[in-house]
């Protein structure tokens, strides 16, 4: 669904940007955690069909939470790139690492990098002519090959980041990888879809 506007205003450009990065990180958390299905059997016995009502529910919080977490530091890059269009300043990616806190010393500059290309795209999206998101990527961009090259290279900036945070995070950590790969075949899939969409 693209949400339209007439001559938006910068505030509701950067809502219409928002807008789409929810949609989209909903998007990838429904194809990264796995929604539970409850075999044939426990539908029919009312106490182990209570506690798929309850796993389900856990699922729901989770897609959630996922979307939330997934959109703290896109949500602090858009931030950023608003205050900076709006004062006509350089964007402060120094100030958006230090709101991470402490990031392992391999990580933060794949970090910086992540935010940098974050940041340098929504400012282009913030000053560009339209109505909406799609119009927005159209102007900008112009071609669909500009716009997946850049798309290729935010997929592997955030995977090579999430990467670096691996070894930090406990768990298993076989499984966290698979978490990343689905993530990063999720963000591909959704921003081939993107791209079919807004250049046909």
């Amino acid at each position: 669904m693209v949400v339209m506007m007439n001559n938006p205003s910068l505030e509701d450009k950067k809502a219409l940007i928002m807008g789409n990065e929810e949609r989209m990180a909903n998007q990838l958390a429904r194809k990264v955690i796995e929604k539970p299905v409850p075999p044939v059997w426990m539908i029919l016995i009312p106490i182990f069909f209570i506690f798929f009502v309850w796993k389900l529910k856990q699922y729901s919080r989770g897609l959630k939470d996922f979307a939330t977490h997934y959109l703290l530091s896109k949500r602090r890059a858009l931030d950023t790139a608003f205050e900076s269009v709006l004062s006509d300043n350089l964007p402060e990616i120094d100030h958006l690492v230090e709101m991470a806190g402490s990031l392992p010393a391999k990580a933060q500059p794949l970090y910086r990098a992540w935010l940098s290309l974050l940041v340098d795209h929504y400012r282009f999206l913030l000053t560009a002519p339209g109505n909406n998101h799609h119009e927005f990527i159209r102007s900008h961009y112009q071609h669909k090959i500009n716009y997946a090259a850049f798309c290729n290279q935010l997929n592997r900036a955030e995977y090579a980041y999430n990467v670096a945070l691996l070894p930090g995070i406990e768990g298993d950590q076989g499984d966290l990888q698979v978490i990343l790969d689905r993530m990063r075949n999720g963000i591909k899939d959704l921003s081939q879809k993107e791209i079919a969409d807004i250049f046909g």
